[in-house]
C-alpha cells in the first residue's frame, strides 16, 4: 500500500499549515497529513514552517519564537495565497489534533532549525499522547538529537529521519540508533533504487519529500519507494 502525506495540508490549494489546508486535505481524501511544529515565544507549540513569517505576511518581521501565542493570533498568514482565505492564522498543535480525525496517519516535523525549541519534544509527545491515537503518529526532523529525546520521553511514539543530502548506509544509521525508527524521509533526488532497498533490510518505510509531478510518484513508487510527500492534492 503507497502512503501519500498532503505536505503541510493541501497546500497547492489552500495556505500552508493552516486549519484550511487540512480540511482541503481531508476533503480530498488524504489518508495521511504532514504537519511542521514550533514553538512561541510562551512556550506553545505552533504549527508553522518558516522560521521568520515575513513571506506569509510582510508585515511580520519576528520569528515565531519571539511572539506569543495570542500574539500570533493577529497575524493574517492566508491572505498572501488568495484574497478568500483572508483571517487565516496560525493554528496550534492542539487545534490542529483536535481537527483532524485520529484515523489520519499524521507525520509532525519538528522545525528545530535555524533556532532549537527548547522543551519542544515533550510538549509535542504530550499533546500526542492527550489528544491523538499515538498509532497514526509519526515525528519526523532534521535534528536527530531530537528524535532522541522524544524516544527517551515515550518509546511507542514512532519516529521518521529526515535526510537530505545523500549518506552512506543510511538505514543502517538509523537501524544503530536503536530508536522505534519506523521510516526514512530522504530528499526525492537521493531516493534511488539503492537508497531505498538499503533501507528496506531495516524493515524501514521510505517516504521520499516533496513530490509535484505525476512523473516523479511514478518513479519512486517503481523503484520502491513505500509512499511520499506530495504538494500536490491530485496526488493523494
Amino acid at each position: 500500500m503507497v502512503t501519500v502525506f498532503a505536505h503541510r495540508g493541501a497546500e497547492s490549494i489552500s495556505p500552508e499549515n493552516t486549519k484550511a489546508a487540512f480540511k482541503s486535505a481531508i476533503e480530498c481524501g488524504a489518508s495521511a497529513i504532514e504537519l511542521d511544529v514550533q514553538l512561541t515565544k510562551d512556550g506553545v507549540p505552533v504549527v508553522v514552517h518558516d522560521y521568520k513569517l515575513k513571506r506569509y505576511n510582510k508585515k511580520a518581521k519576528l520569528a515565531v519564537n519571539q511572539y506569543t501565542f495570542e500574539e500570533l493570533q493577529s497575524i493574517d498568514v492566508g491572505k498572501y495565497f488568495d484574497e478568500k482565505f483572508e483571517g487565516e492564522t496560525i493554528p496550534s498543535l492542539k487545534q490542529v489534533f483536535e481537527l483532524i480525525p485520529d484515523h489520519i496517519l499524521l507525520n509532525i516535523e519538528i522545525k528545530n532549525s535555524p533556532v532549537a525549541h527548547q522543551g519542544i519534544e515533550q510538549k509535542v509527545a504530550d499533546l500526542a499522547i492527550e489528544h491523538y491515537k499515538l498509532d497514526n503518529i509519526i515525528v519526523s526532523s532534521f535534528d536527530h538529537l531530537a528524535l532522541q529525546r522524544i524516544g527517551e520521553i515515550n518509546a511507542q511514539i514512532k519516529l521518521g529521519f529526515l535526510i537530505h543530502y545523500p549518506m552512506i548506509n543510511a538505514g543502517r544509521y538509523v537501524n544503530m540508533t536503536g530508536l522505534n525508527a519506523v521510516s526514512i524521509h530522504p530528499y526525492k533526488k537521493i531516493a534511488d533504487e539503492s537508497f531505498i532497498a538499503e533501507c528496506h533490510k531495516y524493515n524501514l518505510k521510505v517516504y521520499p519529500y516533496t513530490v509535484s509531478t505525476n512523473k516523479e510518484a511514478a518513479r519512486l513508487i517503481n523503484i520502491g519507494a513505500d509512499g511520499y510527500f506530495t504538494s500536490l492534492e491530485t496526488l493523494y
